[in-house]
């Protein structure tokens, strides 16, 4: 518990390029905030056994996250040397609908794991993809891929399937153009 509220209070201050200048911000005071409340809740409210069954489970799931957020960053930096920045700028550095619809397709096509999601998210994001199709993606990728799609074909027949994958499509594709649209009115 120590190591995740050292971890949590040192990434939460932003620093000054070039000098060792430390900025305490909002987002640091209401993390100190949170782990005293935290810290607090669990001295006064858990027994020792509710405790321990509690960091075991946290345990449990640092050791199965822990591993998909490294191949997550490892893939995404394999990723961002390959992929020429152009690329992603032509195809996706505008919010168009066809920008939309193709986060949406690679969504569907490359499924990530969420944990993995997030630094490839970074990586479009840097190479210069705009936020609504990367919106687009992020919100098609844990609903659409090639393997939930056979499965729930197998449960609830084609038909249905089609209608399933179609809406999530068209409405992420949406949801991401409007978020885009929204970006440049602010």
């Amino acid at each position: 518990m120590g190591l995740v509220a050292a971890t949590l209070l040192l990434a939460a201050p932003t620093t000054a390029t070039g000098s060792l200048i430390i900025h305490i911000t909002g987002r640091f005071i209401a993390e100190i905030a949170l782990l005293a409340s935290i810290g607090y809740i669990t001295a006064r409210y858990l027994t020792r056994e509710e405790l321990a069954d509690w960091l075991s489970e946290t345990w449990r799931f640092v050791k199965q996250i822990f591993p998909l957020l490294l191949v997550g960053v490892f893939v995404a930096g394999m990723v961002r040397s390959i992929v020429p920045e152009d690329w992603i700028r032509t195809l996706a550095g505008e919010n168009t609908v066809w920008a939309n619809a193709l986060g949406v397709l690679f969504g569907v096509f490359m499924y990530f794991p969420t944990l993995v999601e997030v630094p490839i998210a970074r990586m479009f994001l840097d190479l210069g993809m705009h936020r609504g199709p990367l919106l687009a993606y992020l919100l098609a990728d844990p609903e659409l891929s090639l393997q939930s799609i056979l499965v729930t074909s197998k449960i609830m027949g084609r038909r249905k399937t089609a209608t399933y994958v179609s809406l999530v499509a068209v409405f992420s594709t949406i949801a991401g153009y409007l978020f885009g649209m929204f970006l440049a009115s602010v």
